[in-house]
């Protein structure tokens, strides 16, 4: 079958690329990208192929339509994230390579680098046309493929259920954390060198999916920022690496789920819940409300850092169960925080292995519920 997309395959200086990053125009975190992923040690192997001169496989992007009044448009990265991250963060003297930062290398390497020329692929794609997560979808089936929950993030990214789990694992940002992140990124330039552009996030079509409107997104930016997610970043129950690959989503999805329909094995019902709340989540407001009240009530109850509550799987069960099986006005915390910190001292053995060896089946999820239950509820 024929495909009438149109697309242009040529090459792009990096100083060329830079720019344009710099200046906003264009997006390395569209809607339906991946968090980045690199590691350093990835970084470094890549700059380094550019310093040797070496080729690398070509980066696809899409650019949107031109404003037809200030003759600009935006551009968005389909495939080549990583690689576009660690060439602006290298040209901005974020890391070294081989004990270099770019200001040391000498004017020779300089223009090297920046003359270094970058295979590309043009799409002529809109961003809402549903092509363009196709593509990006059928990219990412090979090399450094996209996880499960990645390819979830992108196929829903407008979902209403998915969309406040995003807000609750802080995976969507306040709108003032946003323009601050906007004026970060344009630290890196002297007064001198600093580019006369301003932050256009609203503007930007390929940074909020076309399917949510502009109202709903600022309303998912005010509720953004709450106490179930800052619970989860202060207490490290996910590491930065985990956070980049949205592991902390599809636990949030797995909470969301079991709080409406009871415990289930692994992943199973997350996508029905998806398909089901798709356009509209009734409870979007109530589960805001119960995961944050549930978030403030772990706080009164003031766990140290080092104990078994901060697992994932007992956090998981900790969470679940506040938030479906206690009238929370009858919760002491500080016993509460009493018979926890003794009970994990020396746990029962059933418990342990429910918490250690297939924790995300149903039967295991069921026995430590139960188990905190009794120990909770009979305080």
């Amino acid at each position: 079958m024929l495909n009438d997309l149109k697309y242009q395959v040529r090459s792009r200086e990096i100083g060329d690329l830079v720019s344009l990053l710099r200046s906003g125009r264009l997006i390395l975190s569209p809607y339906f990208q991946r968090n980045l992923v690199w590691r350093d040690s990835h970084k470094h192997d890549f700059i380094e192929t550019i310093l040797l001169g070496l080729p690398f496989p070509q980066i696809f992007l899409a650019r949107g339509p031109i404003d037809v009044n200030t003759m600009e448009s935006f551009t968005c990265v389909v495939d080549g994230q990583q690689r576009l991250n660690a060439i602006r963060e290298y040209s901005s003297g974020i890391f070294p390579v081989n004990g270099k930062y770019f200001k040391n290398l000498t004017n020779d390497e300089k223009t090297a680098f920046i003359k270094y020329e970058v295979p590309v692929i043009d799409f002529d794609l809109d961003a809402g046309d549903p092509r363009l997560k196709d593509v990006f979808k059928r990219l990412n089936r090979t090399f450094y493929s996209l996880s499960t929950i990645e390819r979830i993030a992108t196929e829903y990214s407008s979902s209403e259920f998915l969309l406040i789990a995003r807000v609750l694992c802080g995976d969507i940002a306040v709108a003032d954390v946003a323009e601050e992140e906007f004026q970060v990124a344009m630290d890196v330039f002297d007064d001198a060198e600093r580019p006369d552009v301003e932050s256009e996030a609203d503007a930007n079509e390929f940074l909020r999916d076309p399917g949510i409107t502009v109202g709903k997104w600022a309303w998912l930016q005010g509720r953004a920022g709450g106490a179930f997610a800052t619970l989860m970043a202060d207490y490290n129950v996910f590491t930065p690496y985990e956070y980049q690959r949205k592991v902390p989503l599809m636990f949030v999805l797995n909470v969301m789920a079991t709080i409406l329909g009871g415990y289930y094995g692994r992943n199973a019902k997350v996508k029905q819940y998806l398909e089901d709340y798709n356009t509209e989540f009734p409870q979007s407001e109530q589960m805001l409300d119960w995961l944050n009240d549930v978030a403030e009530i772990v706080r009164k109850i003031n766990l140290p850092k080092k104990t078994i509550w901060w697992s994932k799987a007992n956090f998981f069960t900790m969470i679940c169960e506040l938030a479906t099986s206690f009238d929370h006005q009858k919760l002491v915390p500080d016993a509460t925080r009493e018979k926890l910190v003794q009970f994990a001292i020396d746990p029962p053995r059933e418990f342990q292995i429910a918490a250690r060896e297939a924790v995300n089946n149903r039967p295991e999820r069921i026995t430590r519920a139960e188990t905190f239950r009794q120990l909770v509820v009979t305080q």
